[in-house]
């Protein structure tokens, strides 16, 4: 009966040692996989908020002169706008990526950095999430502020309204270049 008991014992040990090398290598694996995934990520969310930093500062310098011309033009004594001012060429507000973070979120994968991270790259998209809306929003404003008409009241109005929307808008950008650097020196280990 010994014997039987050992001849199975030296059958049943080998293959559970071969069974549980098999999942420590197959949890190695899947680790190593994870990790791998988890830092394309955090390049991917660098890449985009190195590009949506870029974005917003080429328009920055527009906007502060959209912003100051209005102010100027506003106050002066002198108002006609028979049609748009020569130096208004559209709002040139941009639209900012979010693939990265979001690819990060349904896939799980942003779980895996570190808490603080998460919480830096939230606030950064939440942030572009309310400058794309004041930015739809200010477009349609801006819809229904155009009426040429030839009074000075409505003209100064114009003027105005472009004075307060540019001011918001650089006050946002001016922020989140500040958040882009601030995330970019955390999270940017290269």
């Amino acid at each position: 009966m010994r014997k039987k008991i050992g001849e199975i014992l030296v059958q049943i040990i080998p293959v559970m040692i071969g069974v549980y090398l098999g999942f420590v290598l197959s949890n190695w694996s899947e680790t190593n996989k994870r990790k791998s995934q988890t830092e394309l990520l955090r390049k991917n969310i660098i890449t985009e908020i190195k590009s949506n930093k870029s974005k917003i500062s080429e328009v920055l310098d527009y906007h502060i002169m959209i912003r100051d011309s209005s102010r100027i033009i506003q106050n002066s004594d002198n108002i006609e706008m028979k049609t748009l001012p020569p130096f208004f060429k559209g709002t040139r507000t941009v639209i900012l990526g979010n693939g990265a973070f979001d690819t990060g979120i349904q896939t799980g994968l942003i779980n895996n950095l570190k808490f603080e991270e998460i919480q830096d790259i939230n606030e950064i998209y939440t942030m572009q999430s309310a400058y794309k809306d004041f930015n739809q929003l200010i477009l349609s404003n801006l819809m229904m502020k155009i009426d040429f008409k030839e009074n000075d009241n409505g003209d100064r109005k114009f003027y105005g309204f472009l004075a307060v929307t540019m001011t918001d808008i650089v006050l946002q950008e001016k922020r989140l270049i500040e958040n882009y650097k601030k995330l970019l020196e955390e999270i940017d280990t290269e």
